[in-house]
């Protein structure tokens, strides 16, 4: 039974809503008693009472006009595609590639090289290896991929010709017909003028029959010049550069050849690789806000209830909306899935994310005019969004769309180096994050699935 002290569940809690000025016995005569609600407003002041008139009025679900719903797997939607035996292996044979094979510490190319080869043969499958450059797929190699552990592969020199990258020529292979090829791409992924649009259109061949992608990062050994998206020189010396494997073809077989690889490395004594399938996530519900703060903290009262054109709107009857009010003096406020935080990688705005106002009564969409996103922080799974509010935002309800397939990996983060960036240049790579989050679209914006995230606040503007 009910402790009568205690209000219903799902009620609203008036005792945190009444000015401290009305004292406790106020509040505490009102939960003794259970006096009516009418009796109390007619007590009050007129600027209290609707503090107390009820829970308040209920927002648009956040959901309003978006599916929720997980979206469909492959095996629902199309035929699987026929899985072939061969993989087709492309390494990229441009200077760029240089600093690995003859890095200080030169075991860790070679030992990359083995384990692409090694992976591939313990399931069963046969590599056929190429040089790539120039528009061209020298191959197969003879001695497969261990070929490349020669800094001749990429100088040009012994019967090698010096190439420029072309790293969509992977795509234009042959394979056996009927056949949806397993591709990997061996790369720096630094594509020329930071042009992502005729790699991604290569690779759409095979997307378009069925194929899944998947990529394994790490940074190795690199002695040598590193050299940007316009062939500039932009870092000379040792560092640790990113080196990738881009897979393409039958999803299982992506996964698969992707882990045995990574465990293959990390017995010859090379760890700390990421592996990322490109690939909806099957889950019912997209992740929604779970906290909100102003911006400062300070200036900004966070939980409160709001009143929107005269009407009080407040959290026990909208669980899916952060409240909160701006005072004088705020500048904006913060939004992010987790009540738990753990320190991700933030970047300016980078056009994942769609701001909307959200209509009260029909929720219908319109333009969030005063506000704007500034900044966007991923960590793990989660996400944190930072908006700008200025004086003539309207009060009312928002929300931050990312939709499906739009949200990147943490790591693709922080292994992308933007054109702004000045530091660590060559532990970076210049557009993978922009490819990533293409291929990404591509693969899971295209099933029309619900987004990755709809994150709403209540907002009441007094600043």
């Amino acid at each position: 039974m009910r402790n009568p002290t205690q209000p219903a569940q799902g009620a609203c809690k008036i005792q945190d809503e009444l000015p401290k000025s009305l004292g406790n016995e106020v509040v505490a005569s009102w939960s003794w008693r259970h006096k009516s609600r009418k009796a109390l407003q007619w007590l009050l002041p007129a600027s209290v009472a609707i503090a107390v008139s009820g829970c308040g009025a209920k927002l648009p679900d956040c959901l309003v006009g978006l599916k929720s719903g997980g979206a469909k797997k492959p095996s629902a939607i199309t035929k699987l595609p026929q899985v072939g035996q061969q993989v087709l292996i492309g390494i990229d044979g441009s200077g760029s590639m240089l600093g690995f094979s003859q890095a200080s510490n030169k075991s860790i190319w070679p030992r990359f090289l083995q384990s692409i080869n090694q992976g591939i043969l313990l399931k069963g499958l046969k590599p056929v290896a190429y040089r790539i450059g120039a528009g061209i797929a020298e191959g197969p190699l003879g001695a497969s991929v261990t070929q490349a552990a020669d800094p001749c592969f990429f100088i040009g020199c012994e019967g090698f010709k010096p190439v420029a990258s072309s790293l969509g020529t992977l795509w234009t292979i042959q394979s056996v017909p009927k056949k949806l090829p397993l591709r990997l791409l061996v790369s720096d992924l630094e594509v020329n003028q930071d042009d992502v649009t005729s790699l991604v259109s290569s690779i759409q061949v095979d997307l378009i029959k069925g194929a899944s992608a998947g990529v394994l990062g790490l940074r190795a050994p690199f002695t040598g010049d590193v050299y940007g998206v316009n062939g500039k020189i932009i870092y000379k010396g040792n560092t640790n550069r990113p080196l990738f494997i881009l897979a393409t073809g039958p999803r299982e077989q992506v996964k698969l050849i992707l882990n045995e690889i990574k465990k293959t490395m990390a017995l010859k004594g090379i760890p700390n690789t990421r592996v990322s399938m490109i690939e909806p996530v099957w889950s019912t519900r997209p992740l929604d806000a779970q906290w909100v703060s102003g911006i400062p903290t300070a200036k900004a009262k966070a939980g409160r209830n709001i009143l929107i054109d005269n009407k009080k709107y407040g959290p026990a009857k909208n669980p899916g909306y952060q409240f909160i009010v701006l005072n004088s003096g705020s500048t904006g406020l913060s939004l992010r899935t987790s009540k738990k935080w753990s320190e991700g990688s933030k970047r300016p705005d980078f056009g994942i994310a769609d701001l909307e106002r959200l209509s009260v009564t029909s929720g219908q969409p319109q333009p969030a005019d005063g506000m704007r996103i500034s900044n966007i922080e991923i960590s793990g799974s989660n996400i944190r969004v930072w908006i700008d509010v200025d004086q003539s935002a309207a009060t009312g309800a928002y929300r931050v769309v990312i939709p499906a397939g739009s949200k990147p990996e943490q790591w693709w983060l922080e292994w992308d180096r933007p054109q702004s960036d000045t530091r660590n240049l060559g532990e970076k790579t210049q557009g993978l994050l922009l490819l990533m989050t293409t291929l990404r679209r591509q693969l899971v914006g295209s099933l029309k699935g619900p987004p990755e995230a709809a994150m709403c606040v209540a907002l009441q503007n007094q600043t």
